[in-house]
């Protein structure tokens, strides 16, 4: 669907994070993909495929790539009126992942993500080339933009070449019996004041807790946030 032109890698996750005027990639790679050919996938026996909506009006968009693929995806939070990320994302997920048979789960956000092809593939490169138990995917941008976290995550990518250094908890990919274990943490860990909304501040205070077992995917191998790409930087095909 469309190259990485830093890395030279196709991502099959793409995350549209951010206001609108922010993400000039967005519309083309979602009118393309919407406008291909429907596909009959089968999602694999060992993985479960998540998302968080609870019926606003502009939820939905992973929901229609996964129906566009053919998947079926497990989706949290139907009927919850008030939502609040910092506290119904950690939560629901927790709780879900308490049922979830599944040696794999993935997550993805409902309203600005676009799964593209075959999960297999995403599954098989996590388990060929990640070492770790939890993957998230790499931001440009450091948010909630806090000097420890920026510190913090400066660190882990210091012998990377990658503009893409900090977590976005948009899109995941983990064990599932590890990933219990983080978002319990998460469900007990307050968010940041600058930001009381967002689970971004809780995701990446755990992170500090459980790396080096959760990563980032610095390459853009798997995922892609687009938000803020404003240069060359990537090119459909």
């Amino acid at each position: 669907m469309f190259k990485n032109l830093t890395f030279n890698t196709r991502p099959l996750v793409v995350h549209a994070q951010g206001p609108h005027m922010n993400k000039p990639y967005w519309q083309p790679i979602r009118d393309k993909f919407f406008a291909s050919q429907p596909q009959k996938l089968t999602l694999p026996k060992n993985l479960t495929i998540l998302t968080w909506n609870n019926g606003h009006d502009s939820m939905g968009v992973f929901e229609k790539s996964m129906a566009h693929l053919g998947l079926p995806c497990l989706v949290l939070g139907k009927g919850v009126d008030e939502w609040i990320n910092s506290k119904h994302k950690p939560l629901l997920t927790y709780e879900a992942l308490k049922n979830i048979d599944t040696e794999f789960v993935m997550g993805v956000d409902s309203r600005d993500a676009i799964l593209l092809d075959d999960p297999a593939k995403i599954l098989n490169a996590f388990k060929q080339d990640f070492q770790c138990e939890l993957l998230f995917s790499a931001d440009l941008m450091n948010w909630p933009n806090l000097p420890p976290f920026k510190k913090f995550e400066d660190e882990c990518v210091k012998d990377i070449d990658t503009k893409f250094k900090y977590l976005n908890g948009g899109i995941f990919i983990g064990k599932t019996d590890f990933c219990l274990d983080f978002f319990k943490e998460a469900v007990a860990t307050e968010p940041m004041p600058q930001a009381p909304t967002s689970e971004q501040g809780i995701l990446k205070q755990v992170f500090q807790e459980f790396y080096p077992k959760v990563q980032l995917d610095y390459k853009c191998q798997l995922f892609q946030n687009i938000g803020f790409v404003l240069t060359k930087t990537l090119e459909l095909e």
